[in-house]
């Protein structure tokens, strides 16, 4: 009963305090039986979507009542046109967690109804644009491994600029993998100035073994949080009690001692941190990967977000370097920090799934991520070129 009651009273209030654009409410004249056949028409609509089971047949029913208000801006159009948004949103959701591959499958075949903003999790499902560029590709070539190639994105470029704070972070970046690695700056502005100096680095003779691409990257990244946060985030996020090994404050491991904590031990992470750090995440690492939203994990809860379109995987085009400088090195920072983390590239669309709380298995037993190198790639050549001047093949980064 208190259901049916909050949804008559809301249908009748909004339809009193939200006019239609361009008008004042004191301009409108609304007999009293025109509110009330109006109201009863809302909640009629509205509450056999709220209950609607999560299932493809009423997550596309009301898919096209949606569609059947189109743009309509008057009171009804639009309020109605929200809970029916509301309520699709929660049949996806719930849907998600009961039946992933009923999810893809509905959520794929709704993909050109449904903005792709909308869908809880857009992994495995098209993007409406993967059709606009078309896939070339060579069926005899292959990778320096002997692999088949992996196709090109298929969605349109977005521009990677940056403003004035992403432009000063990349150059405080730039600096400190300029230091770590002893590679010399270039005069090539932003993050392909970044990238470029990431790609001449994984084609020199240290940079050539992964492990070093990773530590690179990932003593990077430390040094941009600064030595407050790292500790901060592994006692608030992490649960995880101070440590030498983790590098704390000395004070910071002698209080834990004096509390009689057991130094090290992990006791989270807190059920809260993989939501907050998705909602913190797209606000600090936006300069690096470009704008990202949260949404909901491959498994249904929350703590995900995605990048709209990765300008690192962009302008580099290569599956190693997405691989060495920035998916692995990201899930072991988290890891560190007392935070699982699987980062899910999607080299069609460019996109990219991080579900904080997740945890992500060893590449080599991803299904998810594709064998071979990218069709585009601007590095396969050079890395073959190493392979056949005797490079050490164990040494020598790849993307599996």
């Amino acid at each position: 009963m208190k259901f049916y009651v909050t949804a008559l009273v809301a249908s009748v209030v909004l339809l009193l305090l939200f006019p239609s654009t361009g008008h004042c409410l004191s301009s409108i004249k609304i007999e009293a039986s025109d509110i009330a056949s109006t109201a009863q028409r809302i909640f009629q609509t509205t509450t056999a979507a709220l209950q609607a089971p999560p299932t493809p047949l009423s997550i596309t029913t009301t898919t096209e009542h949606i569609l059947a208000i189109g743009d309509n801006d008057d009171i009804e159009s639009r309020f109605t046109s929200f809970v029916l948004r509301s309520a699709r949103s929660s049949q996806l959701n719930r849907l998600l967690r009961d039946d992933k591959e009923t999810y893809i499958t509905t959520a794929s075949f709704l993909s050109s109804k449904i903005p792709r903003s909308e869908l809880p999790n857009v992994q495995d499902i098209p993007h409406p644009r993967s059709e606009e560029i078309p896939v070339v590709i060579s069926a005899d070539e292959t990778d320096y491994l002997g692999r088949q190639l992996v196709p090109d994105c298929t969605v349109p470029d977005t521009p990677a600029g940056e403003n004035f704070a992403e432009a000063l972070l990349l150059e405080i970046t730039r600096n400190i993998y300029a230091e770590e690695t002893g590679m010399k700056r270039n005069k090539i502005p932003g993050i392909k100035g970044l990238i470029e100096e990431m790609r001449c680095y994984m084609l020199s003779a240290e940079g050539a073994d992964p492990l070093n691409q990773q530590e690179s990257l990932l003593q990077t990244l430390f040094a941009l949080m600064t030595p407050v946060l790292p500790p901060f985030y592994r006692i608030f996020m992490g649960w995880k009690v101070p440590s030498k090994d983790s590098n704390d404050p000395e004070w910071l491991v002698n209080f834990g001692q004096r509390l009689g904590l057991e130094e090290g031990k992990n006791y989270g992470p807190a059920f809260y941190a993989p939501l907050l750090t998705s909602i913190v995440a797209p606000f600090v690492f936006g300069f690096l990967v470009g704008p990202a939203r949260v949404n909901l994990r491959s498994d249904g809860e929350l703590g995900g977000l995605v990048v709209d379109k990765c300008k690192f995987l962009q302008e580099s085009s290569c599956k190693g370097m997405c691989l060495h400088s920035c998916k692995l090195p990201a899930q072991d920072l988290f890891n560190g920090l007392g935070l699982p983390l699987r980062v899910s590239p999607n080299f069609d669309s460019q996109e990219c799934q991080w579900s904080f709380g997740e945890a992500a298995p060893p590449v080599e037993e991803d299904s998810t991520w594709p064998q071979g190198c990218l069709n585009g790639c601007g590095t396969r050549e050079a890395v073959a070129e190493m392979r056949q001047r005797g490079v050490e093949d164990a040494k020598l980064a790849n993307c599996y």
